[in-house]
């Protein structure tokens, strides 16, 4: 006797129209450390932008500069965060149908960070190894309002300070510094191995970097 296929293929089709109008929800993940919310689904084309506001209520804030393009899944991250805090975020999308663009929003998703895995405070070089100029990447939770002050600089393994790259204020969320590869006396760095370490708020983080 033949089986026939009609309620697999009936089933797939509902599974598939199932997924396909699935309610978006967020997912929050710590790629080294620094807190990135994500959409779930696919919004190929359109452009977006996430917003955050206070758990507790306030106003909502962009952690995006600009709009952004999605190529697929709609993310961000948020660097300013600070461990342990509850917050809301948002995504407003500009979905292109035609000759016409519309909006949508999607939100407000309730998250954490998560004291565990989100670092406080961060740094990172690019690139890494390398042998000329770089870009120096300082990560600093907390509201974009507060008042922050840090040093960061560059030491050889034997703990000398070989260049002084930021002391004073600094903006909380993601600073990025450009360094032209040389010390404090003009020449550039020899090859090795060295260390550049970001102190703010009490708190300290350090980065292995290479110069080919």
């Amino acid at each position: 006797m033949r089986i026939r296929p009609f309620p697999l293929i009936l089933a797939a089709t509902v599974l598939c129209a199932t997924l396909a109008f699935a309610e978006p929800r967020l997912l929050l993940e710590y790629p080294g450390g620094v807190p990135r919310v994500t959409l779930t689904g696919t919004y190929a084309g359109a452009s977006y932008t996430v917003f955050r506001a206070p758990a507790s209520g306030g106003d909502w804030a962009p952690i995006t500069l600009n709009e952004v393009l999605c190529l697929g899944a709609c993310s961000a991250p948020d660097p300013a965060a600070v461990p342990g805090a509850s917050y809301l975020y948002r995504f407003d999308l500009r979905v292109p149908e035609g000759d016409m663009v519309r909006p949508v929003s999607y939100g407000p998703f309730p998250a954490t960070i998560s004291l565990a895995l989100a670092r406080p405070i961060g740094v990172s070089v690019f690139p890494n190894p390398g042998g000329g100029a770089a870009t120096v990447e300082l990560r600093l939770a907390g509201a974009a309002g507060e008042a922050a002050r840090g040093e960061a600089a560059i030491y050889d393994l034997a703990g000398r300070r070989v260049r002084l790259l930021h002391q004073g204020a600094l903006a909380r969320g993601l600073v990025s510094l450009a360094w032209d590869g040389r010390d404090e006396r003009g020449q550039p760095l020899r090859r090795g191995v060295y260390l550049v370490r970001f102190a703010a708020d009490g708190r300290q983080a350090t980065a292995r970097i290479v110069r080919l």
